[in-house]
C-alpha cells in the first residue's frame, strides 16, 4: 500500500541523506495518516515496536516527511531546495518522548544499510540525521533515538 502524499521521482535530486523520525502515533495510525490526502505528510518507511516495517513511498520518489528549512543545524541541508527531495524519511512508529525499541533500532541500522549501499550515500553525522536537525521547531524523533548507534551498527561489517 502506497501513500498518495508523495511526489514521482525527485526533480534531478540525488539521494543524500537520511531523516529519522517518530511517529507520534501507533504503527497503524501513521500508516492511516500518511495514507490521508488531507494530512499532507508520508514517510519512505515505517517501522513499528516489533521491528515490522512498511514501505508507504518508494525511495526514488519523494516523500513528505521533513517540511521546510527551519534553523537547521545540519550540513545536509541546501538553501532554497526542499530537503524532501534529496533525503530519505525513515520513522520509527512511537512517541519522542519514549525510547525506540531494540527491535526498531536494528531494523533501522538495516534500513540504513541497504539503503545507503544501494544509493551510494556514505553515512555519518552529515548525513543521518534526526528530524529536528532540519526543523528546530519540530522535537521529532526525541531525545532517545541515538543517530550515532545508528551509524554504528550499519557499519558493522556482519550486520
Amino acid at each position: 500500500m502506497y501513500s498518495t502524499n508523495q511526489e514521482y521521482l525527485r526533480r534531478g535530486q540525488k539521494i543524500q541523506g537520511f531523516v529519522i523520525h517518530k511517529t507520534e502515533g501507533s504503527f497503524k495510525s501513521a500508516v492511516e495518516w500518511c495514507n490521508n490526502p488531507k494530512s499532507q505528510v508520508s514517510y519512505h518507511f515505517i517501522i513499528d515496536t516489533d521491528g515490522a516495517d512498511i514501505c508507504l513511498v518508494m525511495p526514488e520518489n519523494t516523500a513528505w516527511h521533513a517540511g521546510l528549512i527551519k534553523n537547521s543545524t545540519t550540513p545536509l541541508t541546501k538553501n532554497g531546495t526542499n530537503p524532501n527531495l534529496y533525503t530519505i524519511g525513515i520513522a520509527l512508529a512511537g512517541f519522542a518522548s519514549e525510547p525506540p525499541t531494540l527491535e526498531q533500532i536494528v531494523k533501522c541500522a538495516k534500513l540504513l544499510k541497504i539503503l545507503s549501499n544501494y544509493y551510494n550515500v556514505i553515512l555519518d553525522k552529515k548525513t543521518v540525521v534526526p528530524h529536528n536537525a532540519i526543523r528546530s521547531d519540530k522535537l521529532c524523533p526525541g531525545l532517545y533515538v541515538n543517530i550515532n548507534t545508528l551509524i554504528y551498527l550499519a557499519g558493522l561489517p556482519t550486520f
